[in-house]
């Protein structure tokens, strides 16, 4: 079994979010972001491709938009 775990989804009540990876900026995380969910209510990190999804979004992505278009 590799040691990638799989990518994370994260439901959020707002329209921005904060992300610094897994475990933080102190131990394995990366640089605190901040990102603003598009029009679609979903984000993906540039850093660790964790999915912000607001509450109530659909859970697909239409044909013609991908999780980097937010």
């Amino acid at each position: 079994m590799s040691g990638i775990k799989p990518f994370e989804t994260v439901t959020v009540d707002t329209d921005k979010v904060a992300c610094a990876g897994e475990g933080g900026g102190l131990v394995g995380g990366h640089p605190k972001v901040y990102l603003n969910l598009g029009p679609g209510g979903r984000v993906e990190c540039p850093y660790c491709s964790r999915l912000f999804l607001k509450r109530g979004a659909p859970a697909e992505y239409p044909p013609n938009q991908t999780s980097k278009s937010a």
